[in-house]
């Protein structure tokens, strides 16, 4: 498997992980979806009084070996694309980057 295809498994089992442990469901959303920046969905699956809850959550997912964190920032380059769709506050669910950082060494990926 190239690099790249392992860094995109490893980050959608990462949050699949995060999102488990948390009481949330998550799913890899659709080709239509991600052509428009949504790698994925959380959702909650909590009970708020008689009504039934549902929040959403959409993610754009990017892992990297490379960033910079500098002044306690993590910096990443982001497509300018990609910055106006997340920054876009007309959307009735929210999208968030989700960054997972990871060392240029596979081999460490676990630690």
């Amino acid at each position: 498997m190239d690099l790249n295809t392992q860094k995109e498994e490893f980050r959608y089992a990462y949050i699949y992980t995060v999102a488990s442990a948390a009481g949330y469901s998550f799913q890899r959303a659709s080709s239509p979806l991600d052509k428009v920046g949504i790698d994925a969905i959380v959702t909650g699956l909590g009970v708020q009084g008689k009504q039934r809850s549902f929040p959403q959550l959409h993610l754009q997912v990017k892992s990297t070996s490379k960033y910079v964190i500098a002044d306690r920032e993590i910096r990443y380059p982001l497509r300018v694309i990609d910055y106006e769709r997340l920054r876009d506050d007309n959307r009735v669910i929210s999208l968030i980057l989700v960054l997972i950082l990871v060392p240029e060494n596979v081999e460490e990926w676990l630690r």
